[in-house]
């Protein structure tokens, strides 16, 4: 069974390292039968840590981030809770891994730490987007998430979920107050961002330099989001 699962995530590994170079050739080389067009650029340093730090965010702070590994999702339960339960090498089950978040604007951004140059991943998207606190026996929660619950990051207690329709999150933090300050920040955004949308914020000032930062935010997403398309459909084709 070991021997499946790393045969599986070999093959995981591989698949993405081939479409990633497949991406950057063709985006190289426009020469002969099929056109190209080139994928737009964008500098993500635009979007470091200490530039959206010195705009006053919402909230910031260490996080620990929960990563799921691909194949993970589609194994049975009791195969799930075996590897979370169970000594196994590292990317063959669930881990935490420390993010430092940054609620901002229209936007919750993650980095590796207080002075990381470029987010980890697109932007969050607040205005479509849920917050709570998780907690264990929630009828919303599978069972092999409670067995996670088991496995908190030394000095964490609490879960916090981000969800929306594409993607759900989850972040543990060292105290009920610390998620609940989260989840708090995270609903307010949300109201505010579609609040201006409507229109019926007009006497409210929102800082030129949060909408700055709003618009690279938006451009980082369409160009993650092309990276993404292009990569499905190379996988298609294959």
């Amino acid at each position: 069974f070991l021997h499946y699962l790393y045969h599986h995530q070999l093959i995981i590994k591989n698949n993405s390292y081939h479409m990633s170079s497949e991406i950057r050739r063709r985006n190289v080389n426009t020469s002969g039968g099929e056109h190209i067009v080139p994928m737009a650029t964008y500098d993500e340093t635009h979007l470091s840590a200490p530039a959206l730090l010195a705009a006053s965010p919402i909230h910031a702070g260490f996080a620990m981030k929960l990563h799921v590994p691909v194949f993970y999702s589609f194994l049975p339960s009791p195969v799930q809770w075996a590897l979370s339960m169970s000594w196994c090498p590292t990317g063959w089950s669930p881990q935490w891994k420390r993010r430092y978040l940054i609620a901002l604007g229209g936007y919750l951004y993650r980095f590796k730490d207080e002075n990381g140059s470029t987010p980890k991943g697109a932007p969050i998207t607040v205005d479509i987007t849920e917050s709570r606190i998780i907690s264990r026996g929630d009828t919303s929660t599978s069972n092999e998430f409670n067995c996670l619950l088991d496995l908190l990051p030394d000095g964490c207690d609490t879960v916090f979920e981000v969800s929306s329709l594409a993607k759900t999150q989850y972040f543990a933090v060292e105290s009920r107050e610390e998620a609940l300050a989260w989840v708090n920040s995270i609903r307010q955004m949300r109201q505010d961002s579609i609040t201006r949308n409507m229109g019926h914020s007009k006497g409210i000032p929102y800082p030129k330099e949060w909408e700055s930062f709003d618009a690279s935010a938006r451009r980082l997403q369409e160009q993650k989001e092309r990276i993404k398309n292009r990569m499905s459909a190379l996988d298609k084709k294959e």
